[in-house]
């Protein structure tokens, strides 16, 4: 036990510098040039409280009152962002500082000791409101705390290693939080300036605010993932006996190894390690009709657990992603089993909308209630667990990391060459998928929103609605719709177009010379990105019936928005897609 607590407090303090955190530390930065000297330690108490209180309790909380656990996260956000407007908006501050100290009325002495000067209780309720919001990258301590949490097996254990990482995670953010106020306050031309640091900071608290509304903070993650490495504090074979011993407890049991002697020889040269348990208990399926590994018998199959704000299982999607496209056709099936960390991660619209971000194809399997994961007793966000054709298994790996023996593991039980180094990046490209081809005029309209009705060879104003669907093409102003084109019948009509590729090519024709406009995700096309065909305002000069060149994502393959502004008497004919630089 005093391992797991000593390896709990290490990886919560490790966890402050984590891709997970970055994106809340404008807002821990932000307590400490708030109004008031005790306001970091009141943000660092009401986020250490929350925390513990929220992992412990938000499941019982959020079923037996029958919430949608997006309600007390919006609830903190919310709380965030009128922290951004108070520390922009003097008056603002004063009041609420008023406010705060009333509330926190708990006798004379304390109110004259912390009074509403010192910051203290404004900076409690942020750090309440931060604690709910915070969502650490989970290492197998933490998991094994969250899952023992939801399916209702907490005991003094699973407290103390709770109070331990929250303490271990507190110091370094309080550390932050203080430098900022002495920082400020220590610095002539700072404190001369502080007012404006304050509405700076206010600035960001808001931006935060909205961007974990948005979930742009998991694309945050995603970007930054390259450039940080993986701390693999809780790694340590020692620390992973001691949470098997923690699960035991509650009466889990590991994954058993079949005895040498029962183990028949094959051509993989990979050890039988257990009859695969099911997948049980699944509440959604995503990509896919219902699943069980008896359907599955005959197939390879990849389980992989992961949960779509876990940083590690971010950086290992690209991964499947690949594996699956590659060898779909020859055998393989990936079955995704999302456990949540936390109650968010159970709103299967949150997932959905990450499999989307990621480009997941492969079958998903909500597993909210913990069935499948402890079915397999397991312990750690992802895990890897490779089953052959006659549902043993073959290999398990857990976390990052280990990707050529796993696609070897696989392309040994599918009977292919085993590879001698990981495929280059330009081969990854080449299996990666893109969007087919696009055909615009109404013989082929097969790519338009179900609710779209094309009017054939007559000018119509079209505004079509909602989100379009990966591959999808909408139009808006005037067109005139033939069997092969469509034709701009005012200037400014609209083509939006939602693909997956690095290089977009469109083949149009225009009668006299004009500019087709282009914007990317709803911006202009950045300098990089420009192609030969394209002026240096990103416009494309239509003339000849030919293929012009739209966009060059460079390096950036993904699913991306693309909005053509058209000029009256432009045709367009069909879209083409590549994956090449």
């Amino acid at each position: 036990m005093e391992i797991l607590l000593l390896f709990a407090f290490l990886a919560g303090f490790a966890t402050v510098v984590s891709p997970c955190i970055l994106p809340l530390l404008p807002a821990i930065l932000a307590a400490g040039t708030g109004k008031g000297a005790y306001r970091p330690l009141g943000v660092i108490l009401g986020f250490s409280l929350s925390f513990i209180f929220f992992t412990l309790a938000l499941t019982t909380l959020v079923s037996s009152l029958g919430l949608s656990p997006n309600v007390l996260r919006y609830a903190a956000i919310v709380i965030i962002a009128v922290f951004g407007l108070v520390m922009i908006f003097p008056r603002l501050s004063d009041t609420f500082a008023a406010k705060t100290s009333q509330v926190a009325d708990f006798g004379a002495s304390l109110q004259s000791a912390a009074g509403s000067s010192s910051g203290f209780w404004s900076g409690l309720v942020l750090g309440l409101a931060l604690g709910l919001v915070w969502t650490p990258c989970a290492g197998p301590i933490l998991a094994a705390v969250t899952t023992l949490v939801a399916t209702h097996a907490v005991n003094f254990e699973t407290v103390l290693i709770t109070i331990t990482y929250t303490l271990g995670s507190a110091i370094p953010m309080f550390l932050i939080a203080y430098g900022g106020n002495k920082v400020v306050n220590s610095s002539r031309w700072l404190s001369q300036h502080a007012e404006t640091i304050r509405k700076t900071f206010g600035v960001l608290m808001i931006a935060t605010a909205f961007a974990i509304a948005l979930d742009l903070h998991i694309w945050f993650m995603q970007k930054v993932v390259e450039y940080l490495p993986e701390l693999k504090v809780e790694n340590h074979p020692v620390v992973m006996d001691e949470i098997l011993k923690l699960r035991r407890q509650q009466g889990g049991n590991a994954i058993f190894i079949i005895p040498a002697e029962n183990q028949a020889e094959d051509q993989t040269g990979l050890p039988k390690l257990a009859g695969a348990p099911d997948i049980i208990g699944i509440e959604t399926w995503l990509n896919s009709p219902p699943l069980t590994l008896d359907k599955l018998r005959g197939k390879v199959v990849l389980i992989d657990f992961w949960t779509y704000s876990c940083i590690n299982c971010i950086r290992t999607l690209p991964y499947l992603t690949r594996w699956y496209d590659t060898y779909k056709d020859k055998g393989l099936v990936i079955v995704g089993v999302h456990t949540p960390e936390f109650e968010f991660e159970k709103d299967p619209q949150n997932v959905e909308a990450a499999i989307k971000r990621y480009g997941i194809h492969y079958p998903v399997a909500l597993d909210n209630q913990y069935a499948t994961w402890n079915h397999y007793n397991n312990i750690y966000w992802p895990a890897h667990y490779l089953i052959d054709q006659t549902g043993i298994v073959r290999m398990v790996h857990f976390g990052e990391g280990g990707y050529l023996e796993t696609e070897n593991a696989i392309r040994a039980l599918l009977g292919l060459p085993a590879l001698m180094k990981e495929p280059s990046e330009a081969e990854q490209r080449v299996k990666r998928p893109i969007t087919p081809e696009i055909y615009l005029g109404y013989a082929r309209a097969d790519s338009y929103p179900s609710t779209v009705i094309l009017k054939q060879n007559e000018v119509a104003d079209y505004q079509y609605s909602g989100e379009l669907q990966p591959d999808q093409v909408g139009l808006k102003g005037k067109w005139l719709v033939s069997a092969e084109s469509i034709e701009a019948a005012e200037d400014g009509s609209e083509l939006d177009l939602n693909f997956q590729a690095t290089r977009v090519y469109l083949v149009m024709k225009g009668s006299n010379p004009k500019s087709v406009q282009v914007l990317v995700d709803d911006k202009p096309v950045p300098k990089e990105w420009i192609t030969e065909d394209m002026d240096a305002q990103g416009g494309i000069v239509v003339m000849e019936a030919r293929k012009y060149d739209i966009i060059n994502l460079q390096m950036q393959y993904g699913r991306h928005m693309i909005r053509l502004k058209f000029p009256k008497d432009v045709k367009a004919f069909a879209f083409t897609f590549g994956d090449e630089k």
